[in-house]
């Protein structure tokens, strides 16, 4: 295979990763599920 074939499988594997992380982290922090540290405004994340 050409190189630049590979490169190119390469970054779009990377892309996939990190659009899949980024997606993982979006829907946890709309579910409520991050915690920003400031206890006076918490949901009761920590249970």
């Amino acid at each position: 295979m050409p190189e630049p074939v590979i490169n190119a499988i390469v970054i779009l594997a990377l892309a996939a990763v990190v659009a899949l992380a980024i997606r993982s982290i979006w829907k946890k922090h709309k579910d409520g599920g991050c915690c920003t540290g400031d206890c006076s405004r918490c949901g009761g994340c920590h249970k």
